[in-house]
């Protein structure tokens, strides 16, 4: 900077240092908002590659039957009719000793021997740290949890909980190819949708306190022509209480890492709407420069619920909020357990045999399971207010009818 004065160059230093420091577009005075686009169960790899199912994947009540002396096929049947009496045979193996519908009432079923989990010691599985303890499945187990053998992450962490994992890794509609470990395509087409937001942001790469607001989306999400979704929309909050959650958190070397809390928040299938809470959840998402998180939301869901939201259908409702028509439910979980390859008695019981916390005072079963999300958001324009929305009707029945 020959011939320039020391005081100009100050002033340009001063000037460079404060456009360097400049916050980027989707911060605005403090506050950043964002719009979940993608989430998904994180699991691990698949059985195939693992070689962790080694009696095979779990069956269905047809393949089951299938197995039976009566189940095998018939000299000169047909393909049609031997499908037709297996689905039959199927069928009637659904039902309890009492003859209650096992995916209604699957605490009323026998053990079942068809039902595959996941065993292996040394299979990776993506996910967070929850608790803080390298667990293994013979040592004591810390306060509030039982005994359970954590995971080893694809980058070598160790302590990593996340033993839904364990209960869906041997079902082949959760393999990488499978249907059930997805489940974002009517958040997409407007049914439901999570909001996040940021407050407090004074710097994106470390910042040690951020207060951080998680929240249902009260409005559906806005697309391209090419159906992709669209940075820097506006999207109402949901103003049920029930579906707003707030914690601390802080970033560092960009990664946000929040508080524990108890949050939750909604999924459609089927028409049928179910809560997915999620006890002492924590984010732990890389933040770009762009405004693009990635990462998971991570918690401790109770058996019963995500029996219920997974599975069962057994409390869920309609888009006004009330219970859905106990057929459509029945339907739905029988004809998924059909369809994806496993048995609701199964499921269930595997998920309180690896439930990791929670004990029940008297029993000391755990009644909670470790469950880990991977989630995408882009950039969003958040505000508070009631929406009236294509979603209007839904937010404002789900939140009479509590």
């Amino acid at each position: 900077m020959a011939g320039t004065s020391p005081v100009v160059t100050l002033a340009l230093l001063l000037s460079a240092s404060a456009a360097g420091a400049a916050a980027p577009e989707f911060v605005q005075n403090g506050r950043a908002g964002f719009v979940v686009t993608g989430i998904r169960y994180a699991l691990g790899d698949d059985a195939a590659k693992s070689g962790a199912c080694p009696r095979g994947m779990s069956m269905n009540v047809a393949e089951i039957y299938a197995l039976k002396p009566e189940g095998k096929r018939r000299k000169g049947e047909s393909d049609d009719d031997y499908g037709k009496r297996v689905e039959a045979g199927g069928r009637a193996i659904s039902a309890a000793p009492n003859g209650q519908n096992v995916c209604a009432n699957p605490e009323a079923a026998p053990p079942e021997p068809y039902y595959r989990s996941l065993e292996s010691a040394d299979v990776v599985a993506d996910g967070i740290d929850l608790d803080g303890v390298d667990s293994n499945a013979t040592q004591p187990a810390a306060g509030g949890m039982c005994p359970h053998q954590d995971f080893v992450s694809r980058d070598g962490q160790r302590g990593v909980d996340n033993q839904f994992f364990r209960v869906v890794g041997c079902n082949r509609s959760f393999q990488s190819t499978g249907q059930s470990n997805g489940f974002g395509v009517a958040m997409l087409t407007g049914s439901w949708g999570i909001l996040i937001t940021l407050d407090g942001v004074d710097d994106i790469r470390n910042d040690d306190s951020v207060e951080v607001t998680v929240v249902s989306n009260a409005d559906p999400i806005q697309l391209s022509p090419t159906r992709e979704p669209l940075a820097y929309a506006t999207y109402a909050m949901h103003q049920d209480p029930h579906y707003r959650t707030r914690t601390h958190g802080r970033i560092k070397e960009g990664v946000l890492t929040t508080d524990p809390v108890d949050l939750r928040f909604y999924t459609e299938v089927n028409s049928l709407f179910n809560d997915r809470p999620l006890k002492r959840a924590r984010l732990q998402v890389t933040l770009s420069e762009t405004g693009v998180i990635e990462g998971y939301l991570a918690g401790y869901t109770p058996v019963e619920s995500v029996y219920d939201m997974q599975f069962g259908f057994r409390n869920a409702k309609n888009a006004a909020g009330e219970p859905g028509p106990q057929q459509l439910r029945l339907h739905t979980a029988n004809g998924a357990a059909r369809v994806l390859g496993y048995t609701c008695q199964g499921a269930y019981q595997s998920l309180y045999q690896h439930a990791d916390a929670d004990p029940d005072p008297q029993s000391g079963r755990c009644t909670s399971i470790s469950t880990q999300y991977q989630i995408k958001a882009i950039p969003a324009f958040v505000v508070d207010v009631a929406t009236k929305s294509v979603n209007d009707k839904l937010i404002q029945a789900n939140g009479n009818a509590k």
